[in-house]
């Protein structure tokens, strides 16, 4: 069989970060079983995290933080908005600051498993948040959510050194769709808890926040005993005397130059940012919208659940198209289906406030938003996954973490515009700030249409 036993077949040599590396097929393994677990080591994190970012972030803490610690309808959605876009900009203004030092110092992994005991560790604190403790809920929350945050910088930066330019695209796309079906479990044992234990209200919710931060940590093990450092560029250099922090913000200074020189990276980093906006707000907005129009809570996790199975589904397009299709017209594709999502979710959110102005009652049909929500967590899974691969085909050789930091602080910083999706929420109503959001992803596909992904990874592999 081709590439069995010859460890020189043309699909089995490329260069990765630290120079020429032997690799068979990521799917495959090399001659040996080393590459495959070096690539479920890497999954296992992308399927550990989902605990946070399903439970925590998407699903039960924002309405635990609502209805438990805040109490108070008209100011609910602002706190949130802080907490959520605060720890998020924190992550922003660190991202690249970080990304440089684990670039110069080979502190990856490091990295990864500090900030994945960290986002754990805070999240099965938050199972001891009591009734009005919003100083509590901050100082636990806003540290797990950054620790979160960074970690899937450092979480993508491996992806260079995992997978080949050909195959970049589907590594991503198949880790992302093992992390969907992981969510999907976490979605049967919290229905399951639901059901079982009666833990219906959100003040008895706290037992499923214990299970997300032992969630993460136990699927962290594989991570910690098996990934391994990618090997840092042979030609970098350590200035004697200087210090971890000094040199984090020279190499970032050094970053903004190399940017300049990739004008298609540094758009795709725009674009980045104002599609990242709606991926952030359904995040951290999906369980208060869906409550919003009649889902209570079982029904809220099983709808959930179903979008979840979408974005499994989702995952699936860019790891079989995105290498041969091209990563500019499969992002492209994607933002425009979600746009569509959008403007239908919109579309809906007038029709039902105007039939409950007009005194009809809690029997509006639903049916369109179970259609409108799998549409979008079709575009969330695929989009996701498809932006981490076209960042990480253009990431300049032997800069993968400070790429990742720049894309980081993109990501981050979109969700800051949680404010004003908030703020227009509450002062506009839900349709207004829907097409608000529309709109940040319309300049995000003109401006991912602008990048011209041949000649930015040509730039990218002749970068030093």
């Amino acid at each position: 069989m081709k590439g069995a036993g010859c460890p020189l077949d043309c699909k089995n040599v490329w260069r990765g970060e630290g120079g020429v590396v032997m690799r068979d097929r990521w799917f495959h393994g090399p001659c040996g079983t080393a590459g495959r677990g070096q690539v479920w080591s890497w999954i296992s994190y992308d399927v550990a995290n989902q605990s946070f970012t399903l439970i925590v972030n998407t699903m039960l803490f924002s309405i635990f933080f609502a209805q438990v610690v805040v109490r108070d309808e008209t100011t609910d959605d602002r706190w949130w908005a802080l907490a959520y876009g605060g720890s998020m900009l924190a992550a922003a203004i660190g991202s690249p600051w970080i990304g440089a030092v684990a670039d110069d110092r080979g502190w990856k992994k490091a990295g990864l498993i500090a900030t994945g005991l960290l986002c754990g560790i805070c999240t099965c604190g938050l199972a001891w948040i009591g009734p009005g403790q919003i100083a509590l809920a901050m100082l636990l929350y806003v540290p797990a959510n950054f620790a979160f945050a960074i970690g899937e910088n450092f979480l993508a930066s491996f992806l260079p050194s995992l997978a080949s330019e050909e195959e970049v695209g589907e590594l991503s796309g198949f880790s992302w769709g093992v992390a969907y079906v992981a969510a999907f479990l976490l979605l049967v044992v919290t229905a399951g808890g639901m059901s079982l234990f009666g833990w219906t209200g959100p003040d008895q919710w706290r037992p499923f926040f214990v299970v997300a931060g032992l969630w993460f940590l136990g699927f962290m093990v594989p991570t910690l005993l098996w990934l391994r450092e990618p090997p840092v560029s042979p030609g970098r250099v350590l200035v004697a005397g200087r210090s971890w922090w000094s040199t984090g913000f020279a190499r970032l200074i050094d970053i903004c130059r190399h940017l300049r020189s990739h004008r298609d990276l540094a758009v795709l980093m725009a674009a980045s940012f104002f599609f990242a906006t709606g991926m952030s707000v359904m995040v951290s907005f999906a369980s208060k919208l869906a409550g919003e129009y009649g889902f209570k809570e079982v029904q809220m996790v099983v709808f959930i659940a179903v979008i979840t199975v979408s974005g499994v589904v989702g995952t699936l397009v860019p790891m079989r198209f995105q290498d041969r299709l091209g990563h500019r017209a499969t992002s492209a594709l994607l933002l425009a289906l979600w746009i569509v999502a959008i403007l239908g979710f919109a579309a809906y959110a007038h029709l039902y406030e105007a039939h409950r102005e007009g005194g009809g009652g809690s029997d509006y049909p639903t049916w369109p938003l179970w259609v409108v929500g799998n549409v979008m967590g079709f575009g969330l899974g695929s989009l996701g996954a498809a932006n981490r691969a076209f960042v990480a085909y253009l990431a300049p050789s032997g800069k993968s973490a400070e790429t990742f930091g720049v894309w980081g602080l993109m990501i981050k910083l979109a969700a800051v515009m949680t404010f004003p999706f908030a703020w227009v929420k509450d002062t506009a109503g839900s349709p207004r700030a829907l097409l608000l959001l529309a709109l940040f992803l319309v300049v995000g596909l003109l401006l991912t249409w602008c990048v011209d992904e041949k000649r930015g990874r040509a730039l990218a592999g002749g970068a030093s």
